[in-house]
């Protein structure tokens, strides 16, 4: 099972964003945090595989999340996603390790296809009678902002 932890200072993006990973494969474990503090207690209390976060946060940004990620636990990929996309920052995440930055609204194909091409193609996808039994299909205007439609 892969562990992802997603890391948003707004709460419907941790929502949508976490329920769309446990949607997509049985075997994500899906932990959450509201800034980068509250990650680096997640981080510290078990095994992450993968983090996705914002970098405008309060009481710890991305930035400092990201560079605690690269000196503590350089194993742990991420994933940035951000409304504040230029090539300054683009630099600093380099800097840090990143390779893969996502500008908000995100596509959930995107979103999926990265996620497979960092925890690999073993992910186990849920039987269809799963979202039948389920229920989970999103309100548009409960994504709006959040996924590309």
């Amino acid at each position: 099972m892969k562990t992802i932890l997603v890391v948003d200072d707004q709460e419907t993006i941790l929502f949508i964003i976490s329920r769309f990973l446990r949607d997509l494969s049985v075997s994500f474990k899906v932990l959450t945090a509201e800034n980068g503090a509250e990650a680096i207690d997640v981080l510290k209390a078990g095994k992450v595989d993968l983090v996705l976060t914002d970098l405008n946060m309060p009481v710890m940004d991305g930035f400092t999340l990201l560079a605690y990620i690269s000196a503590k636990h350089p194993a742990i990929k991420a994933i940035v996603m951000t409304g504040l996309q230029d090539a300054e920052i683009n630099e600093k995440l380099r800097f840090l390790g990143v390779r893969h930055c996502m500008e908000k609204p995100i596509s959930r194909n995107d979103l999926n296809e990265k996620i497979i091409q960092i925890l690999g193609d073993d992910i186990q996808t849920p039987e269809p009678a799963y979202f039948a039994q389920q229920n989970h299909a999103l309100k548009p205007a409960l994504i709006k902002g959040v996924f590309l439609p």
